[in-house]
């Protein structure tokens, strides 16, 4: 099962309900860079609990069903590169590198007699591909774009770009070259990272600098325009897409949601104590619905087939593909 979603749009409370059973091996952020220096120690530290993360409670650390595949020598996990955080993002090319390294993964959680659950927040725009190439149960986990940017803003404070807002600027910076993705990085200014700069870690230092400071007209800019970019491709291969505003607020859709998941795979979810925080944009200086409006146009100028996905999702029930 692939779970697919973005940052702060509550995909961690998701993949942690498929964790809660016993069916399952579930990895968290498979594209994540900080697999490419994991250690024992390391994965043993990155609790919910350690940082600000408004996530849910977890019973183990976020990173703990990768420890047996730790090379025995260095760091990392087995079969990850860091290009695979944000560099393919939009996919420039066959899923070669993705394929081999899921395929372990996936061959790792059958081993133990049970079904793998993949949770992404690096995916969206690789979705169609992913299924393509490895089959499976596919989720989408979809939250309002402006209240999911508006969470990613709220860790603001006086020091460098939030992280969040970071990898929307640096997943365009990093767009392949005549890609409507790379066509919108350059009309927001945003030049692409050093080629000295190969870490994921010295590409955001690198365009932090370049862009600092950084407004929320061009924070948000850039984040609806991964946003569309993404979901213009993830949704037509959707299972299932959940909208979680919906099921933080209605019990029949959370009823709806779990039905819809055990008839197909079997993993019985509860989803009952889902609650989704909401976040007040009404101080911030920015016309969401002309940004919207501006960044689709440029989109479609550049050559990008996009799909209705700006604003709250439309289905009364979790909506199957």
């Amino acid at each position: 099962m692939f779970l697919h979603g973005g940052w702060r749009c509550a995909s961690t409370y998701v993949w942690s309900r498929f964790r809660a059973s016993s069916l399952t091996t579930c990895f968290y952020e498979p594209f994540a860079e900080r697999l490419a220096h994991s250690s024992a120690k390391r994965i043993g530290r990155d609790t919910s609990g350690g940082w600000d993360s408004r996530h849910p409670r977890l019973s183990a650390p976020y990173r703990s069903e990768y420890l047996p595949l730790l090379r025995r020598v260095g760091r990392g996990v087995r079969g990850y590169h860091e290009q695979l955080a944000l560099a393919r993002y939009f996919p420039r090319d066959h899923l070669g590198p993705e394929r081999a390294y899921l395929d372990r993964l996936i061959e790792h959680a059958r081993g133990r007699g049970t079904h793998p659950v993949l949770g992404f927040s690096r995916s969206l725009a690789r979705a169609a591909a992913l299924k393509q190439a490895l089959g499976g149960y596919h989720v989408v986990i979809r939250r309002d774009p402006r209240q999911q940017w508006l969470s990613c803003r709220s860790y603001r404070g006086n020091g460098p770009l939030p992280y969040f807002e970071l990898c929307h600027l640096l997943i365009l910076a990093l767009a392949p070259p005549g890609s409507p993705a790379a066509a919108l990085a350059r009309s927001l200014g945003l030049p692409r990272p050093s080629p000295w700069a190969r870490s994921v870690k010295r590409q955001m230092e690198s365009l932090h600098a370049a862009v600092h400071p950084c407004g929320d007209e061009l924070s948000y800019r850039a984040f609806i325009g991964v946003y569309l970019l993404s979901h213009a491709v993830a949704l037509p291969a959707a299972d299932l897409v959940l909208d979680m505003e919906r099921l933080g607020g209605s019990a029949q859709y959370r009823d709806d949601a779990r039905q819809s998941i055990l008839g197909r795979t079997g993993i019985a979810v509860d989803f009952s104590d889902c609650t989704v925080a909401q976040h007040d944009g009404a101080g911030i200086e920015l016309d969401f619905a002309a940004a919207e409006g501006d960044v689709r146009e440029r989109l479609i100028v550049f050559g990008a087939k996009l799909d209705g996905s700006v604003g709250p999702p439309a289905a009364a029930q979790p909506t199957p593909a």
